[in-house]
């Protein structure tokens, strides 16, 4: 599951609260429900590409402005990219900044990968989306990293050049070309940002060994728990997906073949914004199509481990909106 910190995600609802767009409308126009639990409007710890995805899609309609991402990457602040933000400000030239960058990114947005690639004359750092990142995802992480190089060298420095996977119109073009003082290149293989090698070795103006060598510590340590958290919830995925019945499936068992308790289990999948109950559900809507109609439905029931056959009609009607006999009909007279 692709995420985000809840700080990255909330620093767009900050924005459009200055374009007067409110945040609880802009949050029900998109369906969002991953707060901490339902009762609190506090957001969960980590935010779904999907909802990023939709909140940046929103945003660019409700304001009119298909390059809203643009413009959100030119008002970022040190404090929306966390603890790698401070990391970043505390680095004592590009070079530093650039490597904390590819190591930490994902503790922002693990939404995509970032390259670095150097020769003689041009440094180009180059991000790998991931494929279901729209455009505004793009546009907004490639002019914050411009906008916060700015702030930490020179307002004037600018790049040789940026180019695009997307396709932007003239007017479009020449709009990001004049902030970013250099030709924008669409439709190009990869997005990336290309600058003098000589960039490198400029000093930042907030260079701080002590400081810095505190937050490259912080850093690490959050990224391995990302990491962690991120193989607890696969393993919880691979274990369910394996076992041919879902009898008598439960989180004491699974937690027992991962070698930690409930209670752990538990934990470690709420800071992914996650429960068991979430994963096990999942798997049983994955396996049921397959399994309605080359079977009696009570067999059915029995291999997703419900205790009874109503329990399992009334999870189907919310899975489809239909009962498990509708839908087997259904699928009949499609095949005629």
């Amino acid at each position: 599951m692709h995420t985000l910190a809840d700080h990255y995600f909330s620093s767009i609802l900050d924005y459009l609260q200055t374009q007067d767009v409110d945040n609880k409308a802009a949050l029900n126009a998109i369906s969002f429900n991953e707060y901490v639990n339902k009762n609190s409007q506090q957001l969960a710890p980590r935010i779904s590409l999907q909802s990023y995805n939709a909140l940046l899609s929103f945003a660019s309609t409700a304001l009119n402005n298909p390059l809203f991402g643009f413009e959100l990457g030119k008002h970022i602040r040190t404090a929306d990219y966390g603890v790698l933000g401070y990391l970043i400000e505390s680095s004592d030239n590009l070079s530093n900044a650039i490597q904390a960058l590819l190591n930490y990114d994902s503790l922002v947005a693990d939404i995509g990968k970032a390259q670095f690639l150097s020769n003689s004359d041009t440094a180009t750092v180059r991000w790998l989306a991931h494929p279901s990142c729209n455009e505004q995802v793009v546009l907004r992480n490639m002019t914050a990293w411009v906008s916060v190089i700015r702030q930490l060298i020179s307002s004037s420095l600018s790049p040789s050049s940026i180019s695009f996977t997307y396709n932007w119109q003239l007017k479009q073009q020449q709009h990001l070309e004049s902030w970013f003082a250099c030709p924008v290149k669409s439709n190009a293989q990869y997005n990336q940002i290309n600058f003098p090698s000589g960039y490198l070795t400029l000093a930042f103006k907030t260079d701080n060994a002590v400081i810095n060598k505190t937050f490259k510590q912080l850093s690490e340590q959050q990224l391995t728990s990302l990491k962690s958290q991120g193989c607890i919830s696969e393993k919880v995925k691979q274990l369910l997906t394996a076992k041919t019945t879902l009898q008598n499936c439960n989180l004491l068992g699974i937690a027992n073949a991962l070698n930690v308790t409930p209670r752990t289990l538990q934990r470690r999948l709420k800071k992914q914004s996650l429960t068991f109950a979430q994963l096990l559900e999942k798997e049983r809507k994955s396996r049921v199509v397959n399994l309605l109609g080359n079977m009696p439905l009570t067999e059915v029931s029995n291999i997703l481990g419900f205790t009874d056959q109503s329990s399992f009609n009334r999870a189907f009607m919310r899975w489809h909106n239909c009962s498990p006999l509708k839908f087997i009909k259904g699928n009949i007279q499609n095949q005629k």
